[in-house]
């Protein structure tokens, strides 16, 4: 069963139940259904999902909320996401849905934030006895720059698809009816409707156990993302399961923190034959570089030179589609690299910064944001506190405009680095690195390192 309501900020009005007002006026649930809700408005940045006033999750692009059990009463379901420059919550959707015992709702949410659409899919909640050898799965369609699109879905060791072996066949915003799978490693191609040989997306294979149910979407990728659709999983059970295209391989960033590492040639061979960047110097960052499924050596030598290595770093294996950036810091013949994952997703209300802190001098740092040409106040907080040396700082928001960035001395406002000229807009996403100044000890460099 699927149902669509419509709504819009103009008529996102809270309906109050009795029941909230007098306990002595609640009436008695006769059981609970399941509700959960899920973000598929590219670009936006991470919606409140609520039961009334009540959280049931923050949902970035692409994520569902875990699934939530409620009594079967009428409830308002609302969708708010944070003004940056009042920090209030803003409301952007709502919609009234009565909770019907044994169902469970799948509120999503799509379009664009000044006029979201939320799309409520209700289906019966499977009741278990412990002894089945099943899974249930259902597709959805939230890739909203895709047009109609069918769905094959099979095990890994067996054959693969033919045209018309579909298990369905959607357009945008439309689920699946429920299906029973066997349990077992299934791939989950989505083509062209009508054209098996249109591939949008190859998944690798995901683990599906029994007695579980899974709602399978298919998103448009973002920065995120090597490949340009994304499958996502969300279980019955709360867990969450990234599906990338097998075809689209890992990349990787390098940017070079370690003031006293001269700049390098980087290989990923141990013959030293593979050259995949020359000269990378402090400061600087390389091109996101394909890489394998499989844990991989990187060597880092001199330019131009072969005789020695300067230092190895390996890196476990990692999921198709996914980009990442290795952080060159440490100190003198104590090198090494630093994996991460960085969210490099843009958002469309807002600019993101974050800092890396590579200044192995430097210890702990705070960091101060202020308008060009401003000094840091005497009462100010820092804009991001507690920077530890080897980790990326969390990301704040910014609002479009000209700043200065200042590093100083944890909790004062004795200042080791900057300022430091930054210039936003709404939708940057900025990635700042900190390392030593080896002409002034104690003094950090402040470098913009973004993702070009």
């Amino acid at each position: 069963i699927m149902k669509r309501t419509s709504t819009f900020l103009a008529c996102a009005a809270a309906l109050v139940l009795a029941a909230c007002t007098s306990e002595s006026q609640l009436p008695e649930p006769t059981g609970k259904g399941g509700v959960r809700g899920i973000n598929a408005i590219p670009g936006s940045p991470t919606v409140l999902f609520r039961i009334e006033e009540r959280a049931l999750g923050n949902l970035k692009y692409k994520n569902s909320s875990s699934p939530r059990l409620y009594d079967d009463f009428e409830y308002n379901f609302n969708f708010d996401i944070i003004n940056p420059v009042d920090n209030e919550p803003q409301r952007i959707a709502s919609v009234a849905q009565k909770v019907t015992k044994d169902f469970e709702y799948v509120f999503v949410v799509t379009g664009d934030l000044a006029n979201p659409t939320v799309t409520t899919w209700e289906t019966p909640q499977r009741q278990w006895d412990g002894s089945e050898t099943v899974f249930e799965a259902r597709f959805a369609h939230l890739a909203e720059s895709l047009g109609n699109v069918d769905v094959y879905f099979y095990e890994e060791s067996g054959p693969a698809p033919v045209q018309g072996e579909q298990v369905a066949s959607l357009s945008f915003g439309d689920v699946m009816d429920i299906t029973d799978f066997a349990e077992g490693n299934y791939r989950s191609l989505v083509t062209a409707a009508g054209d098996i040989t249109t591939v949008y997306h190859d998944s690798i294979a995901g683990i599906f156990g029994a007695q579980t149910a899974h709602l399978i979407s298919i998103f448009d990728g973002n920065a995120n993302d090597t490949s340009p659709y994304i499958l996502w999983s969300m279980s019955s059970n709360g867990v969450q399961q990234r599906l990338p295209d097998a075809a689209y391989a890992p990349t990787i960033r390098f940017v070079h923190g370690a003031a006293t590492l001269p700049a390098v040639d980087i290989y990923n061979d141990e013959a030293l034959t593979n050259r995949v960047r020359s000269n990378l110097g402090l400061g600087e960052t390389s091109a996101d570089i394909d890489t394998v499924r499989e844990e991989v050596t990187w060597y880092f030598t001199p330019v131009d030179s072969t005789a020695t290595v300067l230092f190895s770093q390996t890196i476990p294996s990692a999921p198709p589609s996914t980009p990442t950036d290795l952080y060159l810091t440490g100190t003198t013949d104590a090198w090494l690299g630093i994996n991460l994952s960085q969210d490099r997703a843009s958002q469309e209300t807002l600019a993101q910064m974050s800092l890396y802190h590579s200044a192995i001098e430097a210890e702990t740092l705070d960091m101060y944001i202020v308008e060009r040409g401003e000094s840091i106040a005497d009462d100010a907080f820092p804009s991001l506190s507690l920077i530890n040396y080897g980790v990326p700082s969390s990301t704040t928001g910014l609002q479009a405009g000209s700043y200065d960035v200042y590093v100083t001395e944890l909790f004062t406002k004795t200042v080791v680095g900057g300022p430091y000229e930054l210039d936003v807009a709404l939708g940057d996403v900025v990635f700042l690195l900190a390392y030593d100044d080896e002409l002034n000890p104690g003094s950090v460099i402040i470098e913009d390192v973004s993702v070009p």
